[in-house]
C-alpha cells in the first residue's frame, strides 16, 4: 500500500517534518481548547458548559475512530492530512466570530473531526518512513513534537489572551493549523490512494484484520483503556488535591502538571532505548503492564498524606515517564503484529476504546468527587489500576503460549520474524511494520 523506497534507509527528513506537524497540531489544538475554556469562564458560563465543551471535543474521536481508520487505508495520506488541517483551521477561525454557545459547540465538533481523521493517518505513516530498527526512535521523535505542542499551547494561549484577547489566541491556533498543512505537503512518504501497491490492495480485499482476533493486543488495549479511565477520573480531582488539601498556589499546580509532560518527553526516549532490545512481542506486553502498574503506584502515592506538596513533583515526573512507556510499547506492538494493509484500521480500532475510556474517566471523576474524599479517591484508583493489571496477566500468558505454539508450527512469528530457531528473533522488516500508536497526547497523557 505504501510506495516509499527504503533503499536509502530511514527517511529522517520525513520523520523530522512529521514531528514538526505533530508539534503544530498539538499547539493548535491546545491553544484553541485553552482559549475557549477561558472564554466561557470569563463570560460567566458554569462548569456544565465547560464539561459540554470537553465532551464535544472528545466524542468525534470515539465515534469516527473506525471510519477514520478505513479512510487512512483507502485514501492518499497527504490529501487526508492536508484536508484535516484545513478543516481545523476553518473551524477555529469561525470560533473567533461567533458568540452563540450552540454554534461554538458545533465548531468544536468539526475541529475534533479533523483530529479524528489525522490520528490514524499519521500513526500509519510513521512506520513507512522508518526501518524496523529505527522505528522506536521515530516514534519517540513524533511523540516529543506532540508533547512540546501540548506544553506550548496553553502557555501561548495564556500569553496572547493576557496581551490581546481570546480571538487573537484562536487566530494563532488557526495559523498553526495552516502551517501544519504546508509542512505535511513536504512529506515525501505517502500511502493509500490510487497509487498504492496493487499487491497490498489485493491483500486488503481478500483478508480481514480484527483486534479481537489478536489476544495479546486485545489484552494490551483493554488494560491500557481501563487504566486510562481510572487515571482520567483522578485527573479531574488533581486541582482539588493540590489547591485544597495542600493549600498550594496556582503556580505550584502548574509546575506539578508540567512535570508529567516533562516526564513523558524523557520517557519517550527511554522507552525507545529499551524497546530496541526487546525482540519478542510478549516482552512489549510485559513492559506495558509494568508501566501501568507503576502508574497505579504513582497514583496511590499521591493520595498518601505527604508531608510536602513538593513530593508530588518527582511522583509526576515518574508517572509521565511510565505513561510514555505505555504508549511506545503498544505502538511498537501494533507495528510488529498488524499487516501493512490494515495499519489505519488497526489504529482506529485502538483509538476508539482508548478515547472512550478517557471520556468515561472524566464522567467518573465527577461522580467520585461527590462520594469520596480526594486523597481516598487517589488511593482507590491506584489500587484499582494495579488490580486491572493483575487481571490482564493470565490473558497475556495464554496469548504468549498461543503465539509460541503457532510460530513453532509455522516457523514465523506474527511480526514476520523467524522464530523456529533457538536464537533471538531479528528486527521486523519495514514492509511488515504496522501502525505505531501515536494518538495525540490528550488520549493517553493524563
Amino acid at each position: 500500500m505504501s510506495f516509499t523506497s527504503f533503499l536509502d534507509g530511514t527517511r529522517w527528513s520525513d520523520v523530522y517534518t512529521a514531528a514538526a506537524c505533530a508539534f503544530l497540531a498539538g499547539t493548535a489544538m491546545f491553544t484553541a481548547d485553552f482559549a475557549l475554556t477561558l472564554r466561557l469562564q470569563t463570560e460567566g458560563h458554569g462548569g456544565f458548559a465547560i464539561a459540554a465543551l470537553i465532551i464535544c471535543a472528545t466524542l468525534p474521536l470515539v465515534a469516527l475512530s473506525r471510519v477514520a481508520g478505513r479512510m487512512a487505508d483507502r485514501f492518499d495520506s497527504r490529501a487526508l492530512m492536508a484536508s484535516s488541517g484545513l478543516l481545523q483551521a476553518a473551524s477555529i477561525v469561525a470560533m473567533a466570530f461567533t458568540d452563540d454557545l450552540i454554534a461554538l459547540y458545533g465548531l468544536v465538533i468539526l475541529n475534533a473531526c479533523g483530529t479524528a481523521i489525522n490520528q490514524p493517518v499519521v500513526s500509519a505513516l510513521v512506520p513507512v518512513m522508518a526501518r524496523g530498527e529505527d522505528l522506536p526512535r521515530a516514534v519517540a521523535m513524533v511523540q516529543t513534537g506532540m508533547l512540546i505542542g501540548l506544553a506550548a499551547g496553553p502557555a501561548a494561549a495564556g500569553f496572547v489572551i493576557g496581551s490581546h484577547s481570546s480571538g487573537a489566541a484562536l487566530m494563532l491556533a488557526a495559523g498553526c493549523a495552516l502551517l501544519r498543512v504546508l509542512f505535511c505537503l513536504d512529506i515525501r512518504t505517502r500511502r493509500g490512494g490510487v497509487r498504492r501497491d496493487p499487491a497490498a490492495r489485493a491483500a486488503s480485499g481478500k483478508a480481514k484484520w480484527r483486534l479481537r482476533g489478536d489476544r495479546l493486543l486485545t489484552a494490551m488495549v483493554f488494560g491500557l483503556s481501563a487504566v486510562i479511565a481510572a487515571m482520567c477520573a483522578v485527573n479531574v480531582l488533581s486541582v482539588f488535591l493540590v489547591r485544597e488539601v495542600y493549600d498550594a498556589s496556582e503556580s505550584m499546580y502548574g509546575l506539578i502538571k508540567a512535570c508529567w509532560t516533562l516526564g513523558m518527553v524523557a520517557g519517550a526516549w527511554i522507552a525507545a532505548a529499551v524497546i530496541r532490545r526487546l525482540d519478542r512481542d510478549v516482552q512489549l506486553a510485559w513492559m506495558l503492564m509494568a508501566c501501568l502498574a507503576g502508574v497505579g503506584l504513582v497514583c496511590f502515592g499521591q493520595g498518601l498524606p505527604l508531608f510536602s506538596v513538593l513530593l508530588m513533583v518527582p511522583l509526576n515526573l515518574i508517572g509521565g515517564i511510565l505513561n510514555a512507556g505505555e504508549n511506545s510499547a503498544l505502538g511498537i506492538a501494533l507495528a510488529r503484529r498488524v499487516p501493512e494493509a490494515f495499519r489505519g484500521r488497526a489504529n482506529g480500532a485502538v483509538n476508539g476504546p482508548v478515547n472512550a475510556a478517557q471520556l468515561i474517566g472524566f464522567l467518573l471523576g465527577g461522580a467520585l468527587s461527590t462520594v469520596l474524599d480526594v486523597q481516598v479517591a487517589f488511593m482507590a484508583v491506584g489500587l484499582a489500576s494495579i488490580a486491572i493489571v493483575l487481571a490482564c496477566l493470565p490473558i497475556i500468558r495464554r496469548a504468549a503460549r498461543d503465539d509460541e505454539d503457532r510460530t513453532g508450527a509455522e516457523g514465523t512469528g506474527t511480526d514476520g520474524t523467524d522464530r523456529a530457531g533457538a536464537g533471538p528473533a531479528p528486527a521486523p522488516q519495514p514492509e511488515l511494520a504496522g501502525a505505531a500508536a501515536l494518538a495525540p497526547v490528550p488520549q493517553r497523557g493524563w
